[in-house]
């Protein structure tokens, strides 16, 4: 299918789709979906209007976790750090929301930007409107991977209790340059691997040196083999054990 048909396809399904919530519904919405040229994995990109998914779980646990995927604030690796996360944290009991955050804007730091005040707004989002999927208020969570990391780490570094995550989960994160644990930081599982690039190793580092210097838990996982990007595709490395140990992880924090 040709992008132009792609784009049109999901603009349909997003008219169509009473799963999805409109954060910014002042913001004409558009996206293209495309196949990057060394691979099969889908990605979107051009998103102009950040939106919400909602996966239900067959037996809900009362808690929430938004998936931010990566891709670099250029796309989105919409399935294999978003629609498949999705649909795993759903097999935990947790309702899951797939952040599609805004990307491919004018500038990388206009990108970044709109990402993070997305990530924020999902978050607020989610815990004002917890009673329509019978969450508790106090249990939502956010997971992001690479420049979706970003997000996820800056929804807990913000100042503001409404729009803070209660649990925070960056996955080979990318960070910003200076990271201060604010008080009231909530848990932190961080996984990475060894082999990544230098950048996102420091990154991760980074969180989780501030999390340490404030006294609050965190979980840091490295691996010596994985690379950057393996999401939830398994590909016989060390990282394939990381969403395990999430796992444990999430029944440790009471989930």
């Amino acid at each position: 299918m040709r992008p132009a048909l792609l784009l049109l396809a999901a603009a349909a399904a997003f008219a169509a789709g009473p799963n999805v919530i409109a954060l910014r519904p002042d913001l004409p919405h558009s996206e293209e979906v495309f196949i990057g040229p060394n691979d099969t994995e889908r990605r979107i990109r051009k998103i102009t209007s950040p939106t919400l998914t909602v996966f239900l779980p067959e037996k809900p646990n009362g808690a929430a976790i938004i998936v931010a995927p990566g891709g670099g604030f250029v796309h989105l690796a919409i399935d294999k750090e978003g629609t498949d996360v999705a649909r795993w944290l759903n097999t935990l009991g947790f309702t899951a929301f797939l952040l599609q955050y805004r990307v491919t804007l004018a500038t990388r730091e206009a990108s970044i930007d709109a990402g993070v005040s997305d990530g924020l707004l999902a978050v607020k989002t989610v815990r004002e409107r917890a009673a329509e999927w019978k969450l508790d208020p106090a249990k939502i969570g956010i997971i992001g991977f690479s420049a979706g990391g970003y997000v996820a780490a800056s929804t807990a570094l913000s100042a503001d209790a409404a729009s803070r995550p209660n649990f925070v989960m960056p996955i080979y994160p990318a960070a910003p340059a200076a990271v201060t644990a604010p008080e009231g930081a909530p848990p932190l599982f961080l996984a990475l691997a060894h082999d990544d690039n230098p950048r996102i190793v420091e990154s991760s580092l980074r969180i989780y040196a501030a999390w340490h210097k404030a006294k609050v838990p965190a979980e840091l996982h490295i691996f010596p083999r994985g690379g950057h990007g393996f999401g939830m595709r398994k590909s016989g490395a060390p990282t394939d054990a990381w969403n395990g140990l999430l796992a444990d992880w999430l029944k440790r924090q009471g989930y």
